[in-house]
């Protein structure tokens, strides 16, 4: 059987996200969704994506942008059509490759599936497999084995189909090295600008233009929306505020948690190594134990010189380069003959020979960082706080049913929702829908349904929305303050600034151009009128102080063969600025690691193309329908 870790890493990695997701980022919105979940969304070669189907993936892809967001995670972004589109496109792409590795005969036998899932880290204990360890972490995922080993199964499958493309593709060192070239390469670039401010005196907006402006941008002259409302918000720590925790139970969990409160003995040591191969010859042994003694002997009469000898000397790769210095660490981290030596001697003391698996070490134990342990006192606010924290969980499924209930049968108010379930109603200021998001940290769904018609015309609660993880808010517009056309009268002078504005930028580059033009012709700075500040050097994946993106990527555009070279761009501040790039400076070196790593790079993106031709030349062969109507059904 061959070993699915190595050869299936992507495999391994898709796992692995999958019993990282935390079951709370399935919303509480979940459990309140009904509709005909077996209605399809897509057939493919006359098989049925059923809704149910493309819901869970829709959630799987929820969980994973709420992991990479966190609080900036808008849950109404999962109800763009194109990104519900492009799940979709995912579930077809899928369907297309189970169907080829059917064809291929493609299986994973039970044996290899379950060394597959021995192998996963997550799922052992001290290096081996724990079946409670797996019960248990499958469980906290809201998992269970069944479904995950058929999703494992899945991926296992597909797995020969996509992986040679994938990580199959070679790039030739040459061009690995051309593309870091150009990836690392600065340019060194002056700039000089033509002002707007000196063309302003001379930009003359007649009333007339002023009024044609105002009558033809009227949108753009108006106050905004603007509504007053009230209310509420039900969270675990919305209900954490009206959990009571017993003294004694707070003072029971730190006895029973010490450990939680103790922070561990460590020690820093630096060592020199007498690498012995573990299938070396008793003479070589030997040959290593007494060069071994020689250095202890050493660097016992010279302690000040153990890490200059340790770099002379030391056959440890790692840690020699930096005087043999390991660094701290805590018990378990280290083998166990070298453990015990570091731990039974004291600060500045040397120790050894003692020889590991790896051979002989000479150790100096260079600091003692002695185990500590937080009094009561110290934590007992926290352990208040996490216990209140985790009846609050307990408590919020059951609050998260009845907010949704209230605010619908009681809709002409949140005063019995706040009543019930113990938690503020709050009213804010007139605000515009903008701030009604930020109040709804940051949720555009319920700016959306606050300044719906029936919302505003009403007065009526809407419907409890998840703004944020296991967070619901329900609001109720208490005053609105429609939009309105700001008077001419108002707005005369703002518009004539604007239009003197644009008309003293626009003579500032007419300007610019023609300073251009002479550069180009081989003008000399002062014969073109142009005061060019000190060159400041810049690189292709980072701005320069001052240059906007626009202006970078035409510098980087310059034919390197013919310098100086001249590019241009409108200032952001108003007026025209001209960028002189002098010279082009490569990266004095490729270090190994970079290069190697551009090169994966370059070969990925390579293997992620030939990976989507491939499914591409299936979905050409394949009869794909997909049914957009009901992808936008909520």
């Amino acid at each position: 059987m061959y070993d699915f870790l190595d050869k299936h890493k992507r495999a391994v990695q898709i796992v692995l996200a999958l019993i990282a997701l935390p079951f709370a980022f399935f919303g509480v919105d979940f459990y309140f969704r009904g509709g005909d979940r077996e209605s399809v969304v897509a057939t493919v070669g006359g098989q049925k994506i059923t809704r149910a189907e493309f819901e869970q993936s829709l959630r799987e892809q929820g969980d994973r942008m709420r992991a990479q967001m966190g609080r900036g995670f808008d849950p109404s972004l999962l109800e763009n059509p194109e990104v519900r589109y492009a799940i979709v496109e995912q579930l077809v792409n899928q369907r297309l490759l189970a169907d080829e590795a059917a064809r291929g005969n493609l299986r994973v036998s039970d044996a290899q599936l379950a060394q597959f899932i021995a192998d996963l880290p997550p799922f052992q204990e001290d290096g081996k497999f724990s079946p409670e360890r797996y019960r248990d972490v499958l469980r906290s995922q809201n998992m269970n084995p069944a479904g995950f080993e058929g999703r494992v199964r899945g991926e296992l499958t597909l797995a020969p189909l996509q992986e040679p493309l994938t990580a199959g593709s070679i790039v030739a060192g040459p061009s690995a090295s051309r593309y870091l070239i150009l990836l690392e390469q600065k340019r060194e670039v002056a700039s000089a600008t033509v002002d707007a401010e000196p063309f302003l005196k001379d930009a003359k907006i007649g009333e007339a233009d002023v009024k044609s402006f105002y009558d033809q941008n009227n949108a753009a002259f108006v106050t905004p929306e603007q509504v007053r409302f009230e209310y509420a918000i039900v969270s675990p720590d919305a209900l954490a505020r009206n959990v009571a925790v017993d003294a004694a139970e707070v003072r029971k969990h730190y006895d029973d948690h010490l450990a939680t409160y103790t922070t561990p003995e460590e020690r820093s040591a630096a060592h020199i190594l007498i690498a012995v191969a573990k299938d070396a010859k008793d003479e070589a042994k030997a040959a290593a134990r007494r060069k071994a003694d020689e250095i202890a002997a050493q660097v016992r009469a010279q302690p000040a010189r153990f890490a200059e000898i340790a770099k002379a000397q030391s056959q440890d790769p790692g840690s020699a380069p930096q005087g043999g210095d390991l660094g701290s660490f805590g018990r378990g981290s280290m083998v166990k003959p070298f453990e015990d030596a570091v731990y039974s001697a004291r600060a500045g003391e040397i120790v050894g020979p003692v020889e590991t698996d790896f051979g002989w070490h000479v150790i100096r134990v260079n600091s003692v960082k002695a185990s500590t342990q937080r009094s009561f006192d110290q934590v007992k606010g926290e352990i208040e706080t996490e216990l209140k924290r985790q009846r609050a969980q307990q408590k919020f499924a059951a609050a998260a049913d009845q907010f949704q209930n209230l605010v619908y049968e009681q809709a002409d108010s949140l005063a019995g929702v706040g009543k019930a379930l113990d938690v503020p109603v709050q009213t804010s200021a007139l605000v515009t829908r903008s701030q009604v998001q930020q109040i709804a940290m940051g949720n555009s769904k319920f700016a959306e349904a606050l300044f719906s018609p029936t919302s505003l015309q009403a007065k009526r609660n809407t419907d409890a929305i998840e703004i944020a993880a296991n967070t619901l808010m329900a609001g109720r517009v208490v005053e609105h303050k429609p939009s309105a056309p700001r008077p001419f009268d108002e707005v005369r002078d703002e518009i004539r600034r604007q239009l003197e504005r644009k008309a003293a930028s626009g003579a500032a580059e007419r300007a610019g151009r023609a300073k251009l033009a002479l550069l180009e012709q081989g003008r000399s700075d002062k014969e073109a009128g142009l005061a060019f500040g000190k060159p400041i050097e810049v690189a292709r994946n980072q701005a320069g102080a001052g240059l906007p993106p626009d202006a970078l990527q035409r510098i980087f555009q310059v034919d390197a063969g013919k310098l100086p070279g001249y590019v241009s761009a409108p200032n952001p501040r108003g007026g025209f600025t001209i960028y002189r790039v002098g010279r082009v400076i490569d990266p004095p070196s490729l270090d190994p690691a970079r290069l190697k790593l551009a090169a994966d790079r370059m070969g990925d993106q390579i293997g992620r193309e030939f990976a989507n031709a491939y499914v591409a030349a299936l979905r050409g062969r394949a009869d794909v329908k997909i049914r957009q109507a009901e992808l936008e059904k909520k």
